[in-house]
């Protein structure tokens, strides 16, 4: 077993024995380079021998340092698992928890609930990061991505809670002035406000299905969008038709902001994935986490009512 005063420089060497990199530790690790580079140096000082291979460029294992990170990693593991153990015998959920999420999903539904989460679990430290990109979870040390994706990782285990649909709206405003569409084709003669999708580097085409009838209609208004808020802040102020995912407009619909359009045709979304490491499905922080998606996402993926 580690001694206390060897634990962060045993964490500080795995992690970089793991990334081949000091810098990308650094990163994982919320880290000073210099701080890891000085912990690395401190270990191989007391082990007197040489850990890393290092150039100006890379650094590598010894055969000594991977002989030394296989015996380490399971040590370090083992520690870690049983302080969760016993963490968790005493009703506490205790260390530190990083987690990932998009915009939308955290904004409209995972933090306004956040409160009950760290009140339920005061000793976790808890870290998160928005982006919309998919994520190393590895190099980035999240250990929790939550996803609106359909692309399962395989180098990844994941818990699903649900699916996504799209919704099509516009404030009764718009609707009033110019009047509702009954078909997809209609569309071609309202404004709508497009999503931008800057890898394709064009907007979002419509693709609408009704039983098996499938109709695809080119995005081609003269306002688009790369954010989600964006869209729904310009549909809000009646400046033409708005689809996006059901969760997002639900809201609106409900206060009579918004009215659904087209509501017999149907778009079906992404699931909801959460997405971790293998070696994190026993961290108590971690399921902590997954129930508490579990509580707040259920009721919030049901669909719109007509």
């Amino acid at each position: 077993m580690p001694a206390p005063q060897n634990y962060s420089e045993l964490q500080t060497f795995l992690a970089a024995a793991e990334l081949a990199s000091f810098s990308l530790a650094a990163k994982r690790l919320g880290l000073a380079r210099s701080t890891v580079s000085a912990q690395i140096q401190s270990l191989e000082r007391a082990l007197g021998l040489p850990l890393f291979h290092r150039t100006t460029r890379h650094v590598s294992l010894t055969a000594e340092g991977e002989r030394y990170a296989a015996r380490a990693a399971v040590l370090v593991s083992g520690l870690e698992e049983l302080n969760a153990e016993f963490s968790q015998r005493a009703g506490r959920v205790a260390g530190r928890l990083h987690v990932q999420m998009t915009e939308s999903i955290a904004n409209t539904l995972v933090l306004p609930r956040m409160a009950e989460f760290l009140r339920a679990y005061p000793d976790l430290a808890l870290r998160i990061s928005l982006s919309e990109r998919a994520p190393d979870l590895a190099e980035e040390g999240i250990d929790v991505a939550l996803r609106l994706s359909d692309n399962k990782d395989s180098a990844y285990r994941y818990k699903r809670f649900g699916q996504v649909s799209f919704v099509m709206a516009a404030s009764p405003a718009y609707l009033a002035r110019f009047g509702v569409p009954r078909h997809p084709n209609d569309l071609l003669r309202h404004q709508t406000i497009d999503f931008f999708d800057a890898d394709a580097g064009r907007p979002i085409d419509y693709v609408l299905v009704k039983g098996r009838e499938k109709i695809t209609v080119t995005a081609d208004g003269d306002l688009a969008v790369d954010n989600a808020r964006a869209g729904l802040t310009c549909a809000l102020a009646g400046l033409g038709i708005y689809e996006d995912f059901d969760f997002l407009l639900r809201p609106h619909l409900q206060e009579g902001k918004l009215l659904r359009v087209l509501p017999d045709w149907k778009r079906p979304g992404p699931a909801v994935l959460a997405l971790y490491p293998s070696g994190r499905q026993n961290s108590a922080p971690v399921r902590a986490f997954l129930r508490f998606l579990d509580g707040v996402l259920g009721p919030a993926l049901r669909p719109v009512r007509e």
